[in-house]
């Protein structure tokens, strides 16, 4: 097999006549499947060679697409290195740009798209793990007493429990909890009032049952089920509450980055059918903002990636106010 497939990367790697007739005999879906089934090294770098060198249409990504290659090419990116890595990036980023087209999601066009939402309150500090709550910087209430500076970093002395109990700090965290709720629920409140999509009620996690969600499932498994849908065109994913310093959310069992949640985005993209959904991101927490640069930073041609917006309330490196 590995003497076979580098006998056909170099008969048709560089002659388009010989690769046009690979691709109507149904060539790249038998590579698709090779690099999804398939473990030898020589095998795959042969496979995912011409693979990025076919992908030169519309009609071949969407060829590739109908037989599986997001799956199998992110499968590849995420457990090997070296050109085997890379030829399957490269082969992710030609499918984007070839497929890429104006937003038209499965509803119809005379049908309204269908929406999900999922609340998420960070946890409360008293739940957080140790290391979690070192690094967690608090969103802090109006009328704080303790007023944070711009660009403030580290709570242990002010919003966790202060070194000297001070009671100003224990109301002060428990109303900025509080304020946490609140405006997750303002939140589902307008959601509720756009008229322009379809919310799909069974698919959404509501502020108020995101604790107990978070609880049971822990935040990766839970943001990983509510991604998972073939019939949600529009995901809402709002946070608020404490973060790092880095923007990263805190739950009581992880911190979770923009990068985490692009990965999960695209992972679940490539395995349902809804490959159009679009994914629209609230942060309102300290440092809001590294997750807006986050996006901006992606490559255009990463998948999945021209699907994804981020609001937030505040710049890189500034405090966030209810």
């Amino acid at each position: 097999l590995e003497s076979a497939a580098g006998a056909l990367r170099h008969v048709i790697y560089n002659n388009d006549s010989n690769r046009m007739r690979f691709i109507k005999m149904g060539g790249l879906e038998l590579l698709v499947r090779l690099c999804s089934t398939c473990d030898s090294e020589a095998v795959l770098e042969s496979s995912t060679a011409v693979l990025r060198k076919a992908v030169s249409s519309a009609e071949i990504a969407q060829r590739l697409l109908d037989a599986g290659a997001l799956a199998a090419m992110l499968k590849l990116e995420a457990e090997w290195t070296g050109t085997i890595k890379t030829y399957a990036s490269q082969t992710l980023r030609a499918l984007e740009r070839n497929s890429r087209r104006p937003w038209a999601p499965p509803c119809g066009s005379h049908s309204k798209p269908n929406m999900a939402y999922m609340l998420l309150p960070a946890a409360h500090l008293s739940n957080m793990q140790p290391e979690i709550k070192k690094s967690a910087v608090c969103r802090r209430a109006a009328g704080s007493a303790n007023p944070p500076q711009r660009g403030e970093s580290g709570v242990e002395e002010t919003a966790l429990l202060a070194a000297d109990g001070g009671k100003e700090s224990l109301e002060d965290l428990k109303r900025e909890m509080d304020n946490v709720h609140a405006d997750l629920e303002i939140v589902e409140a307008w959601l509720k009032s756009r008229s322009g999509c379809t919310i799909l009620p069974d698919r959404c996690i509501e502020a108020g049952d995101a604790s107990i969600v978070l609880h049971n499932a822990g935040a990766v498994k839970a943001i990983r089920e509510f991604f998972a849908s073939d019939e949600v065109d529009l995901f809402f994913l709002a946070y608020s509450g404490h973060a790092t310093t880095k923007g990263a959310w805190c739950f009581a069992d992880c911190t979770i980055s923009f990068d985490q949640v692009l990965a999960m985005w695209q992972q679940a993209r490539a395995r349902t059918r809804n490959t159009e959904a679009r994914l629209f991101i609230v942060v309102d927490c300290p440092s809001a903002g590294s997750w807006v640069q986050s996006v901006q930073q992606v490559p255009p041609a990463a998948a999945f990636a021209t699907g994804i917006a981020v609001q937030a309330s505040c710049r890189a490196g500034e405090m966030s106010w209810s």
